[in-house]
C-alpha cells in the first residue's frame, strides 16, 4: 500500500496548468506596441448608470442616453426570451464611449494587435465583468454595438456555445430594431447572402469544429465564410424553431452541454446533418423575408450620469487594461497618468499596486479593499484557479480580513464576498463552513467566475459533499474551458490523493477500497504523463519568450516524437510551424 500511496502522490507531483493565451505569451510577438495616447485632456467625459452598465461616454448626455436605450432595449428582450442569455448585476458591462474614432482607433489596434483596424466596437469578456470600447458615431446600419451585446449576454451564462453557434447568434441579432414597442430580429444580412452565395461554403462537421485558434476563424478570408455560414445555420434554426424559437433554444442549451450537435438537431428538429446541408443549399438560394417579432418588456431608463475628471477617466481606461495580460504595461501607463492629474487618487494608487498609500487616501472605498485582497491571493484569482496548491496562510488570512472590511462598508457585492471565500481555500476541510457559503452566494450572483465555482467544487470535495460537487463540475465541463477542466481535474487529483495517504496511515481498506485505489491509481498515472508533457510545452513556450528559438524548436521536436496527447501535439506542431525561419 506505501508504493500506491506513493504512486498517487507522483501523480501529483509539478501539475502545473497548461500554457494559455496571453498569460506566458503567444508566437509571432504582438506587432502593435504602446504607449497608447490618452485622450484629449479638454473634452468633457461622463459616467451613466443604467440597469445592465456601466458608461463612461465623451459623447454628451442626450447621445449615451439613447445608446443605453438601445442596449438597454435588446438585453431586457433577450434575457425575457430565454435563461442562456443572462445579464450580471453585480457585475455590470463598462461601456466605453469614444466622440473622436482617432482617440478610440489605438485601442482597438492594440487590442486587435492590427494596423488601422476598421472597426467601430469591441467587446472584452474579463474577470470582474465584461467591457466594451465603442465609437458614439455608428450608425444605424452599425451592427457592432448589438453584436457585441450578444457576447455579453452569453458570457455570464453558466455555460458558453460552441463558437460557431454564440458568433451566429452574434450575428443573428445584430441587426435588431426596436419600433413601435416591438423588437424585430432575423432580418437578412446581405452581405453574408452574398458571400455564401459566391463563395465555396465549409462542410458543417468543419464549420462546428472551428475553434478560436483555428486559422480559419483567425484568417480574413476564412473569417468571412465562418462568420456568414454561422449566421445562415443560426437563422435557419430560428426560422424552423416553432413559436417563439422554442426548439431553437431547446437546441442551444443541448449543444451547450455537450450534446453533439447531430443528436440535438435529430432530437429537436427531427432532422440529421446531412438533412440540415440540403436544406440550407436550397435556403440560401431562396431565403424569405422574415422577421422575427418579440414585444419588448418595460426597460430600465438610465439612472444617472455625472462628470468623470481627468483622473477617474484615465483610471476607467487603465483599470479595462489592467486585466488583459498583453496590457499590463500599458494600464501602469494609464495609472500613472491619472497621479499626475491627482496625486491622491486613491484607485490609481491601488492599480499600481500602492495599497496602503491608496488606503490612507479613501479608507472607506470597498472596491480597494477587495482589489488588495485579491492581489494578496495572487494566481488563485482568475484564470489559473486552483491549478495548483497554496500555502501563504498568513496572506490568504490577512485577504478575509480586507474583504471583511469591504462588506462592513456595506460593499458586499459579489466581489467582496468570492474574496471572502476564497481567503478559505488554505484552511483544514472542517473549518471550511464559511467560506462555502460566502462563496455559493458569489458564485449565485456571478456563474461565469469560473475561479470562484472552482473554489467552491475543490471545497465541496474536501468537506465530502459529492452531490454538489458533481452537479458543479458538470457546468465547469459545459464552459469548454481547457484550464478549467484542467483545474477540476487538479482539485480531484489533489483531494483523493490526500484521502489516499490517510487511508493508508490508518491501514484501514478492505478489498474494494484497495481497488477502488488501484483504478484511481492508474487514472492518476495517465494524468501525471500528460503533465510531464504540458511542462515539455511550458519549458518551449519559455524558450520562445527569451528568444532561444533554436532551443524551443528542439524541445517541441522532441515533444511530438514521443507518445503525446492530441491537443497538446496539435499546439506543439502549430507553434513549431511558426517558428519556422525565427
Amino acid at each position: 500500500m506505501i508504493q500506491l500511496a506513493a504512486l498517487l502522490l507522483a501523480a501529483q507531483t509539478g501539475y502545473v496548468p497548461p500554457v494559455l493565451k496571453g498569460v506566458k505569451g503567444d508566437v509571432p510577438a504582438r506587432t502593435i506596441t504602446g504607449p497608447i495616447p490618452f485622450p484629449d485632456p479638454n473634452a468633457k467625459w461622463i459616467v451613466v448608470r443604467s440597469k445592465h452598465f456601466v458608461f463612461i461616454s465623451s459623447a454628451g448626455e442626450p447621445r449615451t442616453r439613447s445608446i443605453a436605450a438601445d442596449l438597454e432595449t435588446l438585453a431586457s428582450a433577450l434575457t425575457n426570451l430565454s435563461p442562456q442569455f443572462r445579464s450580471a448585476p453585480d457585475a455590470p458591462t463598462r461601456i466605453f464611449l469614444f466622440t473622436r474614432p482617432r482617440e478610440s482607433r489605438p485601442y482597438f489596434e492594440m487590442l486587435l494587435d492590427r494596423r488601422d483596424a476598421n472597426v467601430t466596437g469591441v467587446f472584452v469578456s474579463q474577470k470582474s465583468g465584461g467591457a466594451m470600447i465603442l465609437n458614439a458615431t455608428y450608425s444605424r446600419d452599425d451592427r457592432t454595438p448589438f453584436h457585441e451585446l450578444v457576447h455579453y449576454l452569453i458570457s455570464n451564462s453558466d455555460s458558453r456555445p460552441p463558437l460557431w453557434l454564440e458568433e451566429g447568434l452574434a450575428e443573428y441579432f445584430s441587426n435588431a430594431e426596436v419600433r413601435n414597442g416591438k423588437l424585430y430580429g432575423g432580418v437578412r444580412l446581405r452581405r453574408h447572402i452574398d458571400i455564401l452565395r459566391t463563395r465555396k461554403i465549409l462542410p458543417l462537421a468543419k464549420l462546428f469544429s472551428i475553434r478560436r485558434d483555428s486559422d480559419t476563424y483567425n484568417l480574413a478570408e476564412g473569417q468571412a465564410i465562418f462568420y456568414a455560414e454561422s449566421w445562415a445555420v443560426v437563422d435557419w434554426l430560428m426560422r424552423n424553431g416553432g413559436r417563439d424559437g422554442a426548439a431553437f433554444y431547446d437546441f442551444l442549451r443541448d449543444v451547450e452541454q455537450r450534446v453533439p450537435v447531430e443528436t440535438a438537431l435529430q432530437k429537436n428538429y427531427g432532422r440529421s446533418l446531412r438533412d440540415l446541408e440540403t436544406s440550407l443549399h436550397s435556403y440560401l438560394l431562396r431565403r424569405p423575408d422574415f422577421t422575427l417579432t418579440l414585444r419588448v418588456p418595460p426597460t430600465e431608463a438610465a439612472t444617472e450620469a455625472m462628470p468623470l475628471d481627468r483622473a477617474g477617466l484615465l483610471y476607467e481606461l487603465g483599470r479595462f487594461l489592467a486585466h488583459i495580460e498583453e496590457m499590463k504595461d500599458e494600464a501602469t501607463h494609464h495609472f500613472r497618468g491619472a497621479l499626475e492629474a491627482n496625486s491622491r487618487h486613491a484607485r490609481s494608487l491601488a492599480g499600481l499596486g500602492r495599497f496602503d498609500e491608496a488606503l490612507a487616501a479613501d479608507p472607506n472605498d470597498g472596491e480597494i479593499y477587495v482589489d488588495y485582497a485579491e492581489s494578496l491571493m495572487k494566481d488563485q484569482m482568475g484564470a489559473l484557479a486552483e491549478a495548483t496548491e497554496t500555502s501563504d496562510i498568513p496572506a490568504f488570512r490577512k485577504a478575509r480580513e480586507l474583504a471583511q472590511r469591504a462588506i462592513d462598508l456595506g460593499d458586499a457585492d459579489a466581489r467582496a464576498l468570492g474574496a471572502l471565500g476564497t481567503s478559505y481555500i488554505t484552511e483544514h476541510y472542517s473549518e471550511l463552513g464559511p467560506g462555502i457559503a460566502a462563496l455559493e452566494r458569489a458564485h449565485a450572483l456571478l456563474p461565469a467566475r469560473t475561479d470562484y465555482a472552482l473554489h467552491l467544487f475543490a471545497m465541496y470535495r474536501r468537506t465530502g459533499d459529492r452531490a454538489k460537487a458533481g452537479e458543479l463540475f458538470a457546468r465547469l465541463e459545459a464552459t469548454r474551458n481547457a484550464q478549467v477542466a484542467f483545474a477540476a481535474r487538479a482539485v480531484i487529483v489533489r483531494v483523493e490523493t490526500g484521502r489516499a495517504n490517510e487511508l493508508v496511515r490508518q491501514q484501514n481498506l478492505d478489498e474494494a477500497a484497495r481497488a477502488d485505489l488501484e483504478k484511481q491509481a492508474d487514472d492518476y498515472a495517465r494524468v501525471a504523463a500528460t503533465n510531464r508533457q504540458i511542462e515539455a510545452y511550458n519549458k518551449a513556450i519559455g524558450e520562445v519568450n527569451r528568444g532561444d528559438y533554436a532551443a524551443a524548436r528542439k524541445s517541441l521536436k522532441q515533444l511530438i516524437g514521443g507518445t503525446v496527447d492530441a491537443d497538446i501535439a496539435r499546439d506543439a506542431k502549430k507553434l513549431l510551424a511558426q517558428l519556422e525561419g525565427r
